[in-house]
């Protein structure tokens, strides 16, 4: 890891991974234990590249690309802000020579990287519809939380123009949005092939799911849990063996 000058209201975040580290700015968007977990569920080959959409600071882009020994990453991120602390974070975990961030619109990158040209895609997109109320008065906070620069259909779409016959598509999302997940997977020849249920206690209702997803794959799929922590606040042995905690 390079030296750090942090500017004004920003902070640094040990990944807890290989001396990987995260530049945030607490006053803008903050990545979540979700974009851990999506990172953590990714699978690539050593000669693949993973493109994330919506990269926020690239904190998926990094940890899917040192954890799989992909070849390179791509992350997509709309907001300059945005993008410049990702590209920051890439120069400062010394992985320029692997990891090019985009500053554009999810939309415009089938033109920008092409069609059919990669394997793996991954996305914690916006969880909130504009009509949810979901808004917040700082701009980057509320595009990161609502679809207001992009809908869900945008991003499958996406997803699946870049994507190589039989790429795979990995993305986090809410659970009550499950049926429409799988319904613009389906409409876009992404197939679900398998779908983990998160709980975040084993009191606790599913709150969020990952879903893995094949371009043109055959019918069939696995459905599997995760629970998070333990009614005493620690990990499950489960979450302790995805974190490289066990």
């Amino acid at each position: 890891m390079r030296e750090v000058k942090l500017l004004n209201d920003e902070r640094l975040d040990d990944l807890e991974y290989e001396d990987l580290h995260i530049i945030q700015k607490p006053s803008l968007y903050c990545f979540s234990s979700d974009a851990v977990l999506l990172a953590n569920l990714v699978r690539a080959s050593k000669s693949d590249t993973i493109v994330d959409f919506g990269t926020g600071t690239g904190v998926i882009a990094i940890l899917a690309l040192v954890k799989t020994r992909a070849q390179k990453a791509i992350g997509v991120e709309i907001q300059e802000t945005m993008a410049e602390l990702a590209r920051r974070n890439v120069e400062l975990n010394e992985l320029e020579d692997k990891i090019t961030i985009i500053n554009d619109d999810i939309k415009n990158i089938p033109n920008i990287i092409g069609k059919e040209s990669v394997k793996v895609v991954c996305c914690n997109p916006p969880y909130f519809k504009k009509s949810a109320g979901e808004t917040s008065d700082i701009p980057e906070i509320s595009i990161s939380r609502t679809e207001s620069t992009c809908t869900l259909e945008d991003i499958i779409k996406s997803a699946s123009s870049i994507l190589k016959y039989s790429g795979k598509f990995y993305m986090i999302h809410k659970s009550e949005r499950l049926a429409e997940v799988i319904s613009s997977l389906v409409n876009n020849h992404l197939e679900p092939k398998k779908i983990t249920l998160i709980y975040p206690k084993r009191s606790k209702q599913v709150d969020t799911f990952i879903v893995e997803a094949q371009k043109f794959g055959a019918p069939g799929l696995k459905i599997e849990d995760l629970v998070v922590y333990e009614e005493n606040g620690e990990m499950t042995s489960q979450a302790k063996k995805l974190y490289n905690k066990a």
